[in-house]
C-alpha cells in the first residue's frame, strides 16, 4: 500500500489523488524548512516546492511557463491557500479540528467542498460532491497534516494539466 520513508531529518509523505486508473500519485519531503515533491508521474507530472517566505509559506508548482504559484497562511485551526495568480487564482480555506478538516476550494458558487479525516498518520478525504468528487488518500509519516493538505490542494488545482 503506501510507504513512509525517512532519511535523517527529512520526513516523507506518499499518496494518491483519484482512483487507481484515473488518478495521480503524490509524494513530498519536508525537511523542516522546505517542502519538495512530485504531483503525478515522472513523465506527466509537476514538481512542487514550498518554503517559508514573508510570514507565510509560498512556493511554485510546475515549471516557469507551465505552473502556478501558491501562498499558504496557517494558524492553529485555520488554513488559507491561494493557488495561481492574482487574476486566475483560486482560494481554498479549511478549518481543522481533532478529527480532521473541512472547508471549501473555490467560491460559494464555483467551488467544491473539501473534507478529510486523519487516522493515525493516514489521511483520507474528498474534494467535491458525492457524485462529482475526487477521493484522496495519503500516508503522512511525520509530515504535519496542514502540509499534506497543501499537497492535495496543489494536485487538485493542477489536475487538468497532469
Amino acid at each position: 500500500m503506501l510507504r513512509v520513508m525517512s532519511i535523517g531529518q527529512e520526513q516523507s509523505l506518499h499518496g494518491r489523488l483519484g482512483t487507481f486508473t484515473a488518478g495521480h500519485d503524490l509524494s513530498a519531503t519536508w525537511d523542516g524548512e522546505r517542502l519538495t515533491g512530485r504531483l503525478g508521474s515522472f513523465t506527466a507530472g509537476h514538481d512542487l516546492a514550498v518554503w517559508f517566505g514573508d510570514g507565510v509559506l509560498e512556493g511554485r508548482v510546475g515549471s516557469f511557463t507551465q505552473g502556478f504559484d501558491l501562498r499558504v497562511s496557517l494558524s492553529a485551526t485555520h488554513l488559507q491557500v491561494h493557488l495561481g495568480g492574482f487574476v486566475d487564482g483560486v482560494d481554498a480555506e479549511l478549518s481543522f479540528d481533532t478529527q480532521g478538516a473541512s472547508g471549501r476550494y473555490g467560491t460559494f458558487t464555483a467551488g467544491h467542498d473539501v473534507s478529510l479525516r486523519h487516522y493515525a498518520g493516514e489521511v483520507r478525504g474528498r474534494i467535491g460532491s458525492y457524485t462529482r468528487g475526487v477521493d484522496f488518500r495519503m500516508d503522512l509519516g511525520d509530515v504535519p497534516l496542514p502540509l499534506g493538505v497543501v499537497v492535495v490542494l496543489a494536485a487538485y488545482h493542477a489536475w487538468p494539466s497532469l
